[in-house]
């Protein structure tokens, strides 16, 4: 054994004596690291083929049940949606036709026999928001568990959805086999598409955090005083003061745009916020029952054919969707509990950029409204999804335990084969590489590191709190009540505040609600600039000046501790990144130009152009290129109010990566390699040898002219 340790160490000790002056050069290194990030990218693209031979890993889920639904279900979901079409055709949120809407289906439910309830809460701007709940009793439950089906009533195209539902609700009830209880939630999300804002609360949202909660933001008792008053139709129940629950909730299926069309595929919406997923599971089970009744599934909502086994297009929406953390139906609230959940819709004519499925600004208005809802609905659409529905609920109930023996944290280049953890985050790991090969290289070859890190630190901190400062903007605009809050309570600044009015009429600025935003947030942004120029940065100027002054013999703008700093947090960044949301991290940090690495290579060879050096600034500042696609698609769609208000907003309430990332991660490095560029300088430290040989020249200099004076002394005596 001792051998065995002896040779392990003597030819580890061989094998640094070869790397150690390879790991020196950071010339090379610095060439090296860009092609190990080069890798990084190519292993994203390359990630489709390492899925397509993974295969779907729990078996006992896949029943073969036949299905029993018939033709004439389909033609019930037909009429419960064109009676729901015809008789709301506006259903703005906090509108009376709202309101009558959502009494409409309760009462539906009540004659099929349902428990049921509608529950209010406050959405923005002073206006009332109602959610539609039944539950439907199973005989063979023991009412701790359920299972939930849930749509959206108040959209443009709402109306296939609802009536599937209403029409499934009808179906099931007469069923024998059901094993949990099944929750029914047909929610109101506003939208500025359907007659609201851009700052409506989501429905879904508020039933979720209630169901939760002991401390509910919603009601049941209709506030009869005002709602009462203005709804056409009376409930013929009475409501009860506690929201309706029926044990935990063991899944979710959330039914998006249905029926206009025949029905070629299924799509089904995997991603959940912040990078949620469910069980893989539950994508199985809709995905294989979907091929065992010769219905293709998909997850691409603009394609009219999609490849089984994948394509790299399918996993580049994959990830655009999951990255964005932009719910696409109510299934994405669900992921935020914990509970199991996915979207299913049978329409595929939007496009990837039409982000318009729950309430965002982060949306273009659609051309084709009007000939979605005038488009006749689909008997063979609500019969083949009827089927599907009614064998996913069946495998679904025959579980007698959670979801749990598959995967949680996965991609997909397509809706039947994945990509695994493993797979997954092989490009982070090694983009991470690429970057400590600098750090080593660095720590080697450089002496003193530690002190001219700590030289630089002064300055990256005053950054970081000045980044920081800004990524309270939402917070700020929530406290002047300007945006919805985390914790669900609405705005309602808009119109309200007399000292508001004044000053936009002062100004001449339309008193509108994206107005008072940008307003009140510019103010914020000038004043966090005031603060960094002001305090933050004379504090680390201060600071490093009592720092060199400990370290006479170093510059303080030596580039070699900013870059080593720089490359720490960036390393740090996508290693946080990978935990927080992987599709983030790959699709904004990893595809992305080696910026670091080739500015350690401009140093090192010490490229004084400053024309090159401009040119190199320009390229790191799209280095990006994804943050760009978003931005000039955003810009190009709904104009820069609304891409700098949705940005904020996503950030805010759904847990959108962008704006903090491109304030804490990206702000530091592009101030960081300004200022390699064009302020750092590379400083020649003698070393103590140095000094040693420098006195004795010195002292032999003196020698020799003492000698010769002396000489000449001695001559002229």
């Amino acid at each position: 054994m001792k051998g065995l340790i002896s040779e392990v160490e003597s030819v580890g000790y061989q094998a640094f004596n070869i790397l150690y002056p390879f790991l020196k050069n950071l010339k090379i290194i610095s060439i090296l690291s860009i092609i190990v990030h080069l890798g990084s990218i190519f292993l994203i693209f390359f990630l489709p083929f390492l899925g397509s031979h993974t295969y779907v890993s729990e078996k006992n889920l896949q029943c073969t049940v036949s299905p029993f639904i018939s033709n004439q279900f389909a033609d019930i979901c037909i009429n419960y949606s064109n009676d729901f079409k015809t008789m709301f055709p506006n259903r703005s949120l906090g509108s009376n036709e709202a309101l009558d809407s959502a009494n409409w289906i309760k009462d539906q439910l009540d004659q099929l026999g349902l428990e049921t309830q509608l529950y209010f809460f406050n959405s923005s701007f002073n206006r009332i928001g109602v959610n539609v709940i039944g539950i439907s009793k199973a005989i063979r439950s023991l009412g701790t568990e359920n299972f939930v089906l849930t749509t959206s009533f108040d959209q443009w195209h709402s109306a296939g959805s609802v009536g599937f539902l209403i029409g499934f609700s009808e179906y099931l009830k007469n069923t024998t086999w059901q094993a949990r209880d099944i929750i029914y939630v047909f929610t109101s999300e506003g939208g500025e598409i359907n007659g609201g804002t851009s700052m409506d609360i989501s429905g879904i949202s508020v039933w979720l955090n209630d169901y939760y909660s002991v401390k509910p933001v919603g009601w049941t008792d209709q506030k009869r005083n005002y709602l009462e008053k203005n709804s056409k139709q009376s409930s013929t129940t009475t409501e009860s003061k506690t929201l309706l629950r029926a044990g935990q909730i063991y899944g979710a299926i959330a039914i998006d745009r249905v029926g206009n069309k025949n029905m070629e595929r299924i799509l089904v919406y995997p991603e959940g916020l912040k990078g949620g997923l469910s069980n893989l599971d539950i994508l199985n089970v809709i995905t294989t029952t979907s091929f065992l009744n010769d219905i293709p599934a998909g997850i691409n909502t603009h394609m009219d054919q999609e490849a089984v086994e994948g394509s790299l297009y399918g996993l580049l929406i994959f990830m655009w969707n999951s990255a964005l953390s932009l719910p696409r139906s109510n299934h994405a609230i669900f992921t935020q509990y914990g509970i199991n959940s996915v979207g299913v819709s049978t329409d595929h004519s939007h496009n990837v950029w039409d982000i318009d499925f729950l309430n965002t600004p982060l949306h273009k208005i659609h051309k084709n409204i009007k000939r979605f809802n005038e488009e006749p609905l689909s008997n063979t659409t609500f019969f083949n999804l009827g089927k599907i529905m009614e064998t996913v609920i069946r495998h679904l109930h025959n579980a007698d335990e959670q979801l749990h023996q598959s995967y949680r944290w996965y991609m997909m280049a397509g809706a039947v084969f994945f990509i695994d953890l493993g797979q997954a985050l092989l490009p982070v790991i090694v983009f991470s590489v690429g970057i400590f090969l600098q750090l080593i290289s660095i720590s080697i070859s450089i002496e003193n590191i530690t002190i001219r890190i700590l030289l630089s630190l002064p300055w990256f901190l005053s950054i970081l709190l000045f980044c920081s400062m800004i990524l309270l903007l939402p917070s700020f605009l929530s406290v002047f009540n300007l945006i919805p809050t985390n914790d669900l309570q609405p705005a309602n600044l808009y119109q309200s505040s007399m000292v508001l009015n004044n000053l936009f009429s002062t100004l001449s600025i339309t008193n509108s609600i994206e107005n008072q935003i940008i307003f009140f947030s510019f103010t914020y942004l000038f004043m966090c600039i005031s603060i960094y120029f002001f305090i933050l940065s004379p504090i680390s100027k201060y600071i490093t000046k009592l720092l060199s002054k400990s370290f006479p013999t170093f510059n303080k703008n030596d580039w070699y501790g900013t870059q080593t700093i720089l490359l720490l947090y960036y390393a740090l960044l996508g290693l946080m990144g990978m935990m927080l949301n992987n599709q983030f991290t790959c699709l904004f940090i990893v595809l992305s130009l080696p910026t670091l690495h080739f500015t350690s290579f401009i140093l090192e060879n010490k490229v004084k152009s400053k024309v090159v050096k401009l040119i190199w600034m320009i390229i790191c500042l799209v280095s990006h290129p994804m943050f760009l696609v978003f931005e000039w698609w955003a810009l190009w769609s709904i104009g820069w109010k609304n891409l700098f208000i949705g940005i904020i907003l996503a950030s805010n309430n759904w847990g959108f990566l962008f704006f903090p990332f491109f304030i804490f991660g990206l702000v530091p490095i592009y101030l960081g390699i300004f200022k390699l560029l064009f302020i750092s300088t590379k400083s020649i430290v003698p070393t103590l040898i140095d000094n040693s040989k420098q006195h004795l020249d010195t002292l032999k200099s003196k020698s020799i002219k003492y000698n010769n004076f002396n000489n000449k002394f001695k001559k002229n005596q």
